[in-house]
């Protein structure tokens, strides 16, 4: 796909009015003059709490709390990303989309097609093999591994024959040329330099993502001999660190939670016992993508790995992953050298059930893993200081007060000792840690040979009165050319700085350059933009956030870029914290506010935000005085001073001013 035009999705969100398109999936019943209600199609309900509002073309359930416009709605229903979700509406609505395609992208996107064919062929091919005559010794292994005809269908499982040959003569009698083989990964060079199959004599375990294309395969040896899996190899379209298996069975569930295990025959053994929410990496740690991935279509992680050495380390790693970007975590905790499956054969899928419904956080996860290290293998006693010195850093490493007392008192009883003693033992770890953070922290101050230079602080969409002021502009989109009004002339105030306010431009109605920098600032480019055409509504601005996501999507697939991964991630982490809060907010979103409250609320935002930005700079010109002034560079550090004294005064003529 090239990239798609704005004018063609403001056609396309047009054409398609979100209550004829829900209709298709819900049935919606008018309960109130401006709300229709119906089942939410993206959770079990028995009372009806989703809600569509024709006059902003939104949706909201009450239930799930998940909301958006028409593209939203369809991304999330019929698992499509944002260009899919275009094309599919487009369809719908019997529009031809305008897409900006070079010659470049035409030859990546048939290069595509290419090679989705090739790999929809394959996995024909492999489950043919599987219930097929040559099949049997792949059978007898799933069959003893406790797997049944159901799960092969279910996960589209497959067979890749003992031949040297068998997928390339197969799928040159279809038609698929080598270079399409090649590049899908499924023909490597022989070192007669003949085409041979990649995956021989292994279990097949198809890749699939959530519009239904095969993406890869992971294979499973079933000798002990050679790599037990292998994964198809990075292709034009498969990225082993951006997918997860079994994830599109996973979100038929339902569940706000997804159970992350560490391979492809732990989702089916536990898919076999009866859950349904389980994926898994593709033969490695968790990844950044992965986790957005978990992010995007649940609310909680559950993470169930083997409890080995290796599994315990991995789960570690996973929840640092998940907490860095505000995924709620949390750590089952198997007995000692099982794996799930181990636990399932064993206990059976009710005392799995329980584990998973008793998850642990960090801390009584480490906690427990302590009290194991300790006991002793022979006796099962638990050897006490060395118990004890583990656990007091763990206690010390714990943010939340109110966990670490409850915590102190468990670990009191174990050791038999008192309360009191643990806590203060635990605040003289912290402090002890505390005081080599500063030593570091003095060690790097004394590193510097520029100016410092201040970041704006980034966007927290709960509470961004930027975010407010969007919203209340996609409400009200008349507002955008109302200005502040504010007196900068004043007898006491010398020339140059009454030049300095004036420049400034304070009074002038909003612009793109009062949102913080960042996903913010861009998206409401993007949004005065429309607002400016007359375009702009809550529906639009939510379907921009998505384009802004689509967008840096691509930006990450190019091989030109040259953005460093850290800020993309920020810009990305930001992008969900608007949306998220987008979607919260549109069930609050009024429907009746008179022209005068508008225009008061809208004053004060943009006094708010304008004022803020101004604040910064002024932070910004403070931290050149300080740099300059050290080094007694009194011409620069004046300027930087002067400047500072202008900034400080805008952003109280901003914010007071009548």
């Amino acid at each position: 796909m090239g990239r798609i035009s704005q004018e063609s999705i403001d056609q396309i969100i047009a054409a398609n009015d979100i209550v004829e398109l829900v209709s298709s999936y819900v049935d919606l019943d008018k309960k109130s003059s401006h709300n229709l209600f119906g089942l939410c199609p993206f959770h079990a309900e028995k009372t009806p709490s989703f809600s569509v509002t024709p006059l902003k073309q939104i949706y909201y359930c009450f239930g799930c709390h998940k909301g958006g416009n028409v593209i939203s709605f369809v991304q999330e229903i019929e698992h499509l990303n944002f260009p899919e979700a275009i094309h599919f509406l487009a369809k719908r609505a019997g529009i031809e989309i305008e897409e900006d395609e070079d010659d470049r992208w035409r030859q990546k996107r048939e290069e595509q097609k290419l090679i989705y064919h090739s790999l929809l062929e394959a996995a024909g091919f492999f489950h043919k093999s599987l219930i097929g005559k040559g099949g049997e010794s792949a059978r007898a292994y799933l069959t003893r591994r406790g797997m049944s005809n159901k799960e092969w269908r279910k996960f589209g499982l497959g067979y890749a024959p003992n031949k040297w040959d068998a997928l390339y003569q197969y799928l040159s009698s279809k038609g698929v040329s080598d270079s399409a083989m090649s590049k899908a990964g499924l023909i490597i060079r022989s070192s007669k330099n003949n085409w041979i199959d990649f995956f021989r004599d292994r279990v097949i375990f198809p890749i699939i993502d959530l519009s239904g294309n095969v993406l890869g395969f992971g294979g499973r040896a079933m000798q002990d001999q050679g790599a037990k899996y292998i994964n198809t190899s990075e292709t034009a379209v498969f990225h082993k660190g951006s997918y997860l298996f079994g994830l599109p069975q996973a979100l038929k569930a339902r569940s706000e939670q997804l159970i992350i295990v560490e391979g492809y025959m732990d989702v089916l053994a536990l898919s076999k016992a009866g859950f349904e929410n389980i994926v898994a990496p593709l033969g490695t740690a968790l990844t950044l993508q992965q986790a957005r991935l978990v992010q995007r279509h649940s609310k909680e992680a559950l993470l169930l790995f083997d409890s080995d050495s290796a599994g315990e380390s991995a789960a570690m790693r996973t929840y640092e992953i998940f907490t860095d970007i505000g995924v709620k975590a949390s750590f089952v905790l198997l007995p000692q050298g099982q794996d799930p499956d181990d636990y399932i054969k064993n206990k059976g899928a009710e005392r799995m059930a329980s584990l998973l419904d008793n998850s642990l956080d960090r801390s009584s996860y480490l906690l427990a893993l302590a009290e194991r290290n300790a006991r002793d293998p022979e006796t099962g006693s638990l050897r006490l200081l060395e118990y004890q010195d583990v656990a007091l850093d763990i206690l010390a490493g714990e943010e939340n007060g109110v966990l670490a007392e409850l915590y102190a008192a468990q670990l009191a009883k174990k050791l038999g000792t008192g309360t009191e003693r643990i806590i203060q033992e635990v605040d003289r770890r912290r402090r002890q840690q505390g005081d080599g953070q500063t030593r570091d922290r003095n060690i790097q101050s004394e590193n510097f040979n520029k100016p410092r230079q201040i970041r704006p602080p980034r966007v927290q969409a709960e509470n961004s009165n930027d975010l407010k002021l969007l919203r209340l502009l996609a409400e009200a989109p008349m507002l955008i050319t109302r200005g502040l009004d504010i007196t900068i002339a004043d007898t006491g105030r010398d020339p140059l700085t009454e030049k300095a306010l004036k420049a400034l431009n304070l009074e002038s109605a909003v612009t793109s350059e009062d949102f913080r920098t960042g996903a913010i600032r861009e998206l409401a480019k993007l949004a005065l933009r429309d607002a400016a055409a007359g375009t702009l509504s809550l529906a639009a601005l939510l379907a921009r956030s998505q384009q802004l996501e689509a967008s840096l999507d691509e930006s990450e697939s190019s091989e030109n870029v040259a953005i460093e991964q850290h800020l993309i991630d920020e810009f990305r982490d930001d992008l969900t914290q608007i949306r998220e809060s987008l979607v919260e907010n549109m069930a609050n979103s009024t429907q009746d506010v008179s022209a005068h409250l508008r225009e008061k609320s809208y004053d004060q935002l943009l006094r708010s935000v304008r004022s803020e930005r101004l604040s910064w700079k002024r932070d910004q010109q403070v931290a050149i005085y300080n740099y300059y002034n050290e080094r007694h560079e009194s011409d620069k550090a004046e300027e930087a001073k002067r400047k500072a004294s202008v900034y400080t005064q805008a952003a109280a003529l901003v914010r007071h001013s009548r």
